[in-house]
């Protein structure tokens, strides 16, 4: 009985510790085991890490179901969640496909019909014609206005007011559009999307770190906010590989999978045009891939969940990089040739990988970790992009750290390693590129900065900041000499501030 009770109890605690875990829950291999040459996924990794003007913040292979190479460049960890910008689309094409199997909605469902109360006073035939499938391919006939979201808080209303062209005939790739398939999942299902996929895809693949902004009326932004870990986009990979199953449940109907990876509508002269990653056309919220056989989730800078079928392959790479698919570049140049393929030297081969893995880190500042001439002052900043009122920065024996205080009144500080990353929990909120009303609502705010510093000279110090479970990055450049701060975030030019210093 003591026995049967000990194994219970261990049992218990297996299982609460599965419950959990929300990394490390797909099968690992090496990529000899799933049939690819180890040497060609290094060159891959390799070829990615090399790419210019690109942060690599997370990678994750994975063939015949199992994980044969993942990287997190430090200070980015496996267990970082990440904002998708348009690569949360596809998970509304999703959401959409479970109403439809529930019957409460279907792809020739006018959207006047079901959005009936944000109608504009007059309805043009245009409007009156666009449905649910125009939503899905991207062709609604409206212009896309990528200022209305931060012009009005009546996003729903404003966006059907607008003049409508021929729907079905154009791909005029607009967010909005998926904000709209959102609204409508959210009005026939009683629940928001997010809520939708967390009882019916999220919970049966423990996926637990899932959340979406919300917009001023209260509704999923769909068309980007999805904040995720990589390891939960390769299983949403795997979901639609498997056409829908997962452990051995059909979660999403496997006719629903075919037609959202279907390619419904073509970009706009693309047959006069040289094949590119951007002009395959476009499925349900996803677009096909210069690789023939390749479909995928596509947010800015950088966020693709690629699923090809015909190698049984899903690749996550998440990251910021402005130059548009230079990463896609690399799987079809360097990955794809690993299929099929083998080294003569196995466990070479497998030594170097894991070393490129385990070792992959984005640049420390490099410099002296201490200064003769300027220890502890207060930077007082003019005007700028993140409003930043004053800086205080100090050290204390072996540590530093650098108070940020904010024109809105609230302050954070942030420890800084040297030669290290050095972790802080925030209370506010990072940089985005998106500017919305209501950004952020619907989030936890659980932001996590990592930062180093050097002393580049006596009297220049050198920070840089990336919030690990976001995606933007900040670097500031103290200057004493010239009494200025240079600020540079991810999404725009650097910013030399001028400054008041005053000495501790």
């Amino acid at each position: 009985m003591k026995k049967t009770l000990t194994l219970l109890f261990v049992t218990l605690l297996l299982t609460v510790a599965g419950m959990q875990a929300q990394t490390g829950d797909l099968p690992r291999s090496t990529p000899a085991q799933q049939g690819m040459s180890t040497l060609a996924v290094k060159q891959f990794v390799d070829s990615l890490l090399a790419l210019p003007a690109t942060e690599i913040h997370h990678v994750m292979v994975v063939r015949h179901g199992h994980v044969v190479a993942e990287v997190h460049p430090a200070p980015f960890r496996a267990e970082d969640t990440h904002t998708l910008y348009s690569a949360s689309k596809t998970f509304v094409a999703l959401a959409v496909g479970l109403a439809i199997a529930d019957n409460r909605l279907r792809l020739d469902d006018r959207v006047a019909a079901i959005m009936h109360d944000h109608l504009p006073d007059t309805v043009s035939d245009e409007l009156a014609q666009m449905t649910v499938a125009h939503l899905l391919t991207m062709s609604s006939g409206i212009t896309p206005d990528w200022h209305l979201r931060n012009a009005t808080v009546d996003w729903t209303d404003t966006w059907l007011a607008k003049p409508v062209k021929a729907p079905g005939e154009h791909l005029l790739y607009d967010s909005m559009a998926t904000y709209l398939l959102s609204a409508m999942v959210q009005r026939v299902m009683g629940k928001t999307v997010l809520q939708l996929l967390e009882e019916r895809l999220l919970a049966p693949m423990h996926i637990t770190e899932a959340e979406w902004e919300l917009s001023p009326e209260g509704i999923c932004t769909g068309g980007w906010g999805l904040r995720i870990q990589a390891e939960s986009l390769a299983k949403v990979g795997l979901l639609m590989l498997q056409r829908g199953q997962w452990d051995g449940r059909q979660l999403v109907p496997e006719q629903w999978i075919d037609q959202m990876t279907e390619r419904h509508i073509n970009v706009d002269n693309a047959s006069s045009q040289a094949p590119t990653d951007g002009n395959q056309g476009y499925g349900y919220q996803l677009w096909r891939c210069k690789w023939p056989t390749a479909y995928r989730m596509d947010g800015a800078y950088g966020q693709y969940v690629v699923v090809d079928p015909a190698t049984d392959m899903v690749v996550v790479i998440l990251g910021l990089s402005r130059h548009g698919h230079d990463e896609l570049g690399c799987i079809w140049r360097q990955l794809m040739p690993a299929v099929d393929s083998s080294d003569k030297d196995v466990r070479g081969a497998e030594r170097k990988l894991a070393a490129t893995c385990t070792q992959a880190a984005l640049p420390l500042p490099q410099g002296k970790r201490r200064s003769t001439r300027l220890a502890n002052a207060d930077f007082k900043l003019q005007s700028n992009s993140e409003d930043i009122d004053l800086i205080k920065v100090t050290e204390s024996g072996q540590q530093m750290a650098m108070r940020l205080y904010f024109r809105d009144g609230h302050d954070e500080t942030i420890a800084i390693g040297h030669g290290q990353w050095t972790y802080s929990h925030l209370t506010g909120v990072p940089p985005y590129s998106i500017v919305c009303r209501n950004r952020f609502a619907g989030l936890r705010h659980n932001f996590v900065a990592a930062a180093a510093y050097a002393w580049t000279t006596a009297t220049t110090l050198t920070v840089q900041l990336h919030y690990v479970n976001w995606i933007s990055a900040m670097t500031l450049v103290f200057d004493t000499t010239a009494s200025t701060v240079t600020l540079t975030n991810n999404y725009g030019q650097p910013q030399i501030i001028p400054c008041a210093i005053v000495k501790q």
